[in-house]
């Protein structure tokens, strides 16, 4: 099953995009409307799409600059970072620590990261909830200086990146992890 959102257009809205929920309708219209199809549940394959891509390319230019090596983006944290951002969305919450007491580590294990499996790896996980695009969400853990330590961390070395759109904005999940594990390697497209 897949839920089906309306994305419209309108011009009070200076051309920033208002999701509306068509509940699995089919064939309606409006103009300056699209309908876009989202899964019901995360893809194994999972592949990041442009926006999160181009998140992932910031990230990476702005440890850079910090000196810092370059993040691996990693299959399984992908997994992991898009169901919490999907969970959240449908349930209403931003927090790092899910209404089933899932936390970080325990989504990743159970998406296959078994380096998290353990429960001793350093791992982090950056949340946000507005912006639909990369730059902008990037900027704002960038500027806020309980995230921004984490973004520039040499320890980290592989991240999952997971962004919903419906609801009533886009959230993000951003999972950063101190290890690299074969699971991260189904990544590749």
């Amino acid at each position: 099953m897949h839920r089906m959102v309306k994305m419209c257009r309108s011009a009070s809205s200076h051309g920033s995009v208002w999701p509306m929920v068509a509940a699995l309708v089919l064939g309606l219209s409006s103009v300056g409307c699209s309908t876009v199809e989202y899964a019901d549940s995360v893809s194994q394959a999972n592949p990041l799409d442009a926006v999160e891509s181009d998140l992932v390319g910031r990230l990476n230019d702005l440890r850079a600059d910090a000196g810092v090596p370059a993040l691996k983006v990693c299959a399984s944290l992908n997994v992991s970072a898009s169901g919490h951002s999907d969970d959240m969305r449908d349930n209403g919450y931003l927090k790092e620590v899910g209404p089933d007491g899932s936390t970080t580590a325990s989504r990743a294990c159970e998406a296959g990261f078994s380096a998290a499996c353990e429960g001793t790896l350093g791992m982090a996980e950056l949340l946000a909830k507005g912006f639909a695009g990369g730059e902008q969400t990037l900027t704002q853990w960038a500027m806020d200086p309980g995230t921004e330590p984490a973004l520039v961390n040499a320890l980290f070395v592989t991240l999952g990146v997971g962004r919903s759109m419906g609801g009533e904005s886009a959230i993000w999940t951003l999972d950063l992890a101190a290890a690299d594990d074969p699971s991260c390697e189904s990544a590749a497209p």
